[in-house]
């Protein structure tokens, strides 16, 4: 197992369909005009958001099929992953019912959406609401492949799934017009025929022996999931959510000011979300001193890392935002990156105590961390950016991930001596 090629395999799985974004989002947004394209973009967030209705399966996979190859318990691994395929499925269903009843008030009532778009984004949002239904079973596939050490096809398939995001509403309304409906569809099938390659790429787990399933399989993934999907419906109003505050606190004008930088600099956590994906499997399946060595050497190749990254990116921020906006709004915005580049730095640090623990079996101590910090962070953020305008949003969103990295690294030093 080549914890290089596999954060390496991890990064291309992030890199080319933002790529591809890049290059084909202005011809769709051209084609489909401003209003429609905003449309589309709830239907990429319902269908990708609602991957939280994998219930923490997919990662659940990743930690236990690791820790049955480490113990040579290779026999369980067709009953583990057929129980949670089964889970994934029954979320799937669950998360596809809600998203189709929420779907005609969404087009109709809540987001403003023009008369003569409705009927179109409505029928957009029933067959994006079908759509989770395979995201669920890739996530739960995908983790699958990552816990038998396949990171090359488990980022192939999101590769396919993130490149074809972009490619399949260009493809869409060049040969049948501006159609969300259409768009959706294709979005849909494509999501399906990839959930049926890495099925085929399992088959010797899935269908191989006796087809059966196992209590304490179901039990496993369901008590170590639930907390993993605490955490990522928690997670996205930490990271997102802060921009409702700030926008009620200084005004929508000025939120630009902190929502552009916010959204480039989060992108470098990627990084380290490549290099500590790629050792989730090997924590899970290691020993109590390969566990320390691994996890030490770990952290200073992030911290070590990630501080040049920040620094750079600190320095070149006002010529770079100079460049592509404005000299009045790089200038603005200055404050505001200085700051947050030290929270990207601090954020990635802690991401190495936080796999580890979800390696030894702990999500549920990193969900209770994320509910604690969610109550201080809004009133942190309220209280700051009132205060402080938009470097106040910043130094709070700071002072969480900060928190959040005390309490992971204390917690690692306490259950593990580490």
């Amino acid at each position: 197992m080549s914890l290089k090629r596999n954060a390496l395999w991890n990064l291309a799985g992030t890199a080319i369909p933002m790529a591809a974004g890049l290059a084909l989002i202005p011809f769709t947004l051209h084609r489909l005009g401003s209003e429609a394209f905003g449309v589309l973009t709830l239907v990429w967030g319902l269908i990708g958001y609602f991957s939280v209705f994998d219930l923490g399966v997919g990662r659940a996979l990743t930690v236990q099929l690791s820790q049955q190859g480490a113990s040579g318990r290779v026999a369980d691994a067709g009953p583990l992953l057929r129980s949670g395929m089964l889970l994934t499925l029954g979320a799937g269903v669950l998360g596809m019912a809600l998203i189709w009843l929420l779907a005609p008030g969404l087009a109709n009532q809540w987001l403003k959406i023009s008369p003569a778009l409705q009927d179109d984004a409505r029928l957009a949002f029933l067959i994006a609401a079908v759509g989770v239904l395979p995201t669920t079973l890739a996530s739960g596939l995908r983790g699958a492949l990552e816990g038998l050490d396949r990171f090359a096809a488990s980022n192939l398939s999101r590769i396919l799934l993130g490149v074809w995001m972009f490619a399949l509403p260009a493809w869409s309304v060049s040969f049948h017009g501006p159609s969300l409906e259409t768009i959706a569809l294709y979005l849909v099938l494509g999501r399906c025929l990839v959930v049926l390659g890495m099925a085929l790429q399992l088959r010797g787990h899935l269908f191989a022996g006796c087809a059966g399933f196992a209590k304490r399989h179901f039990l496993a993934l369901w008590n170590y999931g639930l907390w993993i999907t605490v955490t990522g419906i928690v997670g996205p109003l930490m990271v997102y959510g802060d921009r409702f505050f700030v926008s009620a606190a200084v005004g929508a004008d000025q939120l630009p000011l902190y929502a552009i930088p916010q959204d480039i600099l989060l992108r470098l956590l990627l990084i380290p979300m490549a290099l500590t994906g790629a050792l989730l499997p090997r924590l899970a399946g290691m020993g109590v001193a390969d566990t320390a060595q691994a996890y030490r050497q770990t952290y200073r190749r992030v911290g070590l890392a990630m501080l040049v990254i920040c620094v750079l990116s600190a320095a070149l921020a006002y010529p770079a935002l100079l460049l592509w906006i404005s000299q009045d709004f790089a200038r603005s915005a200055l404050p505001v990156v200085l700051v947050l580049c030290v929270g990207v730095w601090v954020n990635s640090m802690a991401s190495v105590p936080y796999t580890l623990l979800h390696a030894k079996g702990n999500p549920r101590l990193t969900a209770l961390f994320h509910l604690a910090e969610l109550v201080l962070y809004v009133l942190a953020i309220w209280l700051l950016s009132a205060r402080f305008g938009l470097v106040g949003a910043a130094l709070a969103w700071l002072a969480r991930v900060l928190l959040d990295w005390v309490l992971l690294h204390l917690a690692v030093r306490r259950l593990y001596g580490i």
